[in-house]
């Protein structure tokens, strides 16, 4: 169980490391929202720029959470491995970090691609 918590926290705090030096670098407020023209909507703070990071941490929390209730129900809460079952919560955090990793700098106006 420590491992999957590790690993789901590492994510956790790269993506919260991408998006402080982000709110470093960002210069004016940041895009919150796009129409389907590709035009920006809306503005917002610097601050919104550690929405997507609170939203993989509140991912995350609820995943190591269901995962210790699931190991003590089935009596595995003792080994020392990240179960099969358990790699989907990780998977589900790599995306969310990948889409933090994409969306995070265009808000800050970098455009890599």
């Amino acid at each position: 169980m420590k491992r999957l918590a590790w690993i789901l926290r590492g994510i956790d705090a790269l993506l919260v490391v991408v998006a402080v030096i982000l709110m470093i670098i960002a210069t004016g407020p940041v895009v919150t929202h796009w129409n389907g023209l590709g035009n920006v909507d809306a503005t917002g703070s610097k601050w919104m720029l550690l929405l997507i990071p609170m939203v993989l941490i509140v991912y995350n929390e609820i995943s190591l959470w269901y995962a210790r209730r699931v190991r003590r129900h089935d009596g595995t809460d003792q080994i020392p491995l990240v179960l099969v079952n358990e790699w989907r919560y990780v998977v589900g955090a790599l995306v969310l970090l990948v889409l933090g990793l994409v969306f995070m700098p265009m808000q800050a106006g970098l455009h890599f691609f």
